[in-house]
């Protein structure tokens, strides 16, 4: 199911993720949105823009720092929207810093990774295992911080599957095996 887009609602798509919209850009739209679209407003009884109430939620939710960084969150996940890299022109994401997972601070009793943030959060960015193991095709993880709107992408090496490992165990024993062999017979000094 896809989350309605309330920086479409409110005329602010080229402003989706970005952390330098304020809240009196977010309130100069809100009042565009309702005049335009207001039923006392507009000549027909059939409109095919947003419903005030629509607006009216759009607005609470993006001037809300908190509510605009979960829902940035919900609108990546839950829509399939993509961060644009350098290259694309889709979706702006500003504020994304990209980092190693060894930068992060590890607890190792919880399984998780903690990052601060600059909107001053102490633990803004948190990582758990089980997020690790959802991406770990791919060895990278995009997440938002829990106090505003920006971004961390974490970098990381998947740990090599069981299987994988016995099989460099035991490519390693039978080199080893072999060189002693050959040390043996005198053919290596």
């Amino acid at each position: 199911m896809s989350i309605p887009d309330h920086y479409h609602v409110l005329g602010l798509e080229k402003n989706r993720f970005d952390s330098n919209l304020t809240s009196s850009q977010i309130r100069k739209a809100y009042r565009k949105a309702l005049l335009l679209n207001h039923p006392d407003r507009t000549a027909s009884v059939t409109t095919l823009g947003p419903s005030v109430d629509e607006i009216t939620a759009a607005m609470q939710t993006l001037a809300d720092p908190q509510s605009r960084a979960h829902y940035d969150r919900e609108l990546l996940t839950k829509n399939d929207v993509k961060p644009r890299s350098k290259h694309s022109l889709s979706v702006p994401l500003t504020g994304l810093e990209i980092v190693d997972l060894d930068d992060l601070c590890e607890d190792v009793e919880s399984s998780t990774w903690t990052r601060s943030c600059r909107c001053g959060n102490p633990q803004g960015f948190v990582i758990t295992q089980d997020d690790l193991e959802a991406h770990e095709s791919t060895g990278e993880l995009i997440t938002g911080c829990r106090g505003c709107s920006l971004w961390l992408k974490v970098l990381y090496q998947p740990a090599p599957m069981e299987s994988e490992e016995k099989l460099s165990t035991e490519h390693t024993s039978a080199v080893e095996s072999d060189l002693k062999r050959e040390q043996a017979d005198g053919s290596v000094t």
